[in-house]
């Protein structure tokens, strides 16, 4: 995953301005991100957000519930303004006449027709930058500055030239936008942000933090998932991460500065890409100073809002992540709301986004709608959203573990099946011994071997009576049905008889305790043996328990009362 921002660059442009320029820019709103210092873009990590995007909630989905970014996580961590006019308007087919007059540049597109776009190589060299490359050896900091002198050189350095001033000016805005802010997957840069850049005093009353994350989700809500490259502004989304989701991608070096962005450091590791995605997301499934811009947009932080972007209008649904805010959340039951992101097509080569959906535009000015829940937990909406999410793909343990998983619940649910028809059958056999009386020679044992079965199971008191034939039938009976009167436990002799001497009609206790050096006893315990002694005689601390139960009493009321062993 490649992101398409060219960020040291447009660093470069903006340092390479003259003093007055520079000044001009900041009163726009665009100086605290302009200023901080170009790092490391973390391609595994904005993979793997990436990955958990669902275009119909418009939101993350993670373990643990929904997420998504706030403008308040637009405004701390970019410092742009998150508040003011919706960045709206007219979108033309053909932006000729814009990128001559106010560009001095010439525009391309499909055909004669539709000339929406601006060439990048055109556009660096209009700010100097088209021959500027990093070198191998060369540091990101010394590689800005030296890029920095190249615009420096090109700008004019007037004050009174306006009319080159304000050229130079909205060729760098429109390479900020176009290679920074609201990149996209193509290569060139698209004129849309022109008419808004007509008047340069108009450009800071612009709402350009939201319209930052309105291109995020469009951004994220386009393609077939098998993209390399990833548009817009990819750092935001990363920094977010840092705060939501801390998986040991950065380090916090400056806890003090402001936007937030400009206190991480994020690691370059030397794992291969295929590893680094393979861990986050193992780490994702096992986990769970104010800027001016933040104080005034603070009105829109907690509330439902279509965030706008010209031809790119989104919505922003903090009622599917109440949680975050610190309200309990309730399920709601979505329509499909995507968002609308068009392009100018057919006869109507030129859109006024406002009129073509007011609603949407009247929203941003009545300022969206406050989250709230009257829900009284959160139970109800956790389970809901395992029925509906549990299935996606990244929401399951990894394959490998999920296959052996379940091939142990596999193999024992065989084995416990196989049990269970061997139990009944010597049930079946020990029914019919004691009915009709039939020699202990049942289940392979020898009619020579003393007397009958049946006798064996109603004289609980005579374990020496043919206790091999007995206990040949017994330690088939496993796991019963409720309605027998059999159990099999494992357990240490003296919990087991704490807990079964809690229970009145047990007849006895048949054990076989299995020593150290494989060598079996038999024994047959009463309420009234001493248990430490038979302990200290058979040396052995597990054992295998057949109980005799009288009628009446089931094995699940024993298991019960035997839980805990």
């Amino acid at each position: 995953m490649r992101p398409r921002t060219m960020w040291p660059l447009v660093v470069a442009a903006y340092r390479g301005l003259p003093a007055f320029q520079r000044e001009r820019v900041r009163e726009m709103g665009f100086g605290s991100i302009l200023e901080i210092e170009p790092f490391f873009v973390d391609p595994p990590l904005i993979q793997v957000i990436r990955d958990r995007w669902d275009r119909v909630s418009r939101s993350f989905l993670f373990p643990w519930g929904h997420m998504v970014p706030s403008l308040e996580d637009v405004a701390r961590i970019t410092g742009l303004r998150v508040d003011g006019e919706a960045v709206t308007g007219v979108t033309y087919a053909d932006y000729t006449d814009l990128t001559q007059r106010l560009l001095g540049l010439e525009p391309f597109g499909q055909d004669d027709h539709e000339r929406r776009m601006v060439g990048r190589v055109a556009l660096l060299q209009s700010l100097g930058l088209a021959g500027a490359r990093q070198k191998a050896d060369e540091l990101l900091p010394a590689f800005v500055e030296r890029a920095a002198g190249f615009a420096r050189a090109t700008y004019g350095q007037d004050a009174e030239d306006i009319v080159r001033a304000d050229r130079d000016l909205r060729r760098f805005l429109v390479f900020f936008f176009g290679k920074m802010l609201f990149t996209t997957k193509g290569d060139d840069i698209h004129c849309r942000f022109l008419e808004l850049l007509d008047d340069l005093t108009r450009v800071g009353r612009y709402a350009w933090g939201a319209a930052l994350l309105a291109h995020t989700f469009a951004d994220l809500s386009t393609g077939t998932g098998r993209e390399t490259t990833v548009g817009g502004f990819a750092p935001f989304l990363q920094v977010w991460s840092y705060y939501y989701l801390p998986l040991g991608r950065a380090t916090e070096v400056d806890p003090t500065a402001v936007p937030l962005a400009r206190r991480w450091l994020p690691l370059v590791s030397t794992a291969t890409y295929a590893f680094q995605l393979d861990v986050l997301r193992r780490h994702v499934r096992d986990f769970p100073a104010l800027l001016s811009w933040v104080v005034s947009g603070r009105g829109l932080f907690r509330r439902d809002i279509w965030v706008h972007c010209l031809n790119e209008i989104e919505p922003l649904r903090l009622r599917l992540a109440a949680r975050t805010l610190g309200l309990h959340q309730r399920w709601i039951d979505e329509a499909e709301p995507r968002g609308i992101s068009r392009k100018t097509c057919g006869k109507a080569k030129t859109v006024d986004w406002r009129t073509r959906f007011p609603e949407q535009f009247s929203d941003w000015h009545r300022g969206g709608q406050v989250v709230t829940s009257d829900a009284t937990d959160s139970t109800a909406y956790l389970q809901r959203y395992q029925e509906e999410y549990s299935l996606r793909d990244f929401m399951r343990p990894e394959r490998d573990g999920r296959d052996t998983f379940i091939g142990q619940l596999e193999g024992q649910l065989a084995a416990t099946t196989a049990q269970l028809a061997e139990a009944r059958a010597a049930l079946e056999i020990l029914r019919a011994a004691q009915g009709a009386g039939v020699q202990a020679e049942v289940v392979g044992a020898s009619s020579s071997r003393g007397p009958a079965v049946a006798a064996e199971v109603s004289s609980c008191h005579a374990p020496t009576r043919n206790i091999g034939a007995r206990r040949q039938l017994q330690e088939k009976l496993l796991i019963l049905n409720p309605e027998e009167q059999w159990i099999q436990v494992e357990g240490n002799f003296s919990a087991f008889d704490l807990n079964a001497g809690k229970i009145a009609r047990i007849d006895h206790v048949h054990g076989c305790a299995h020593g150290g050096k494989g060598v079996s006893q038999e024994v047959l315990v009463t309420r009234d043996m001493n248990k430490d002694k038979l302990g200290e005689q058979l040396g052995v601390g597990r054992s295998m328990f057949l109980v005799r139960l009288e009628l009446g009493i089931s094995s699940a009321v024993l298991g019960e009362h035997l839980a805990g062993d």
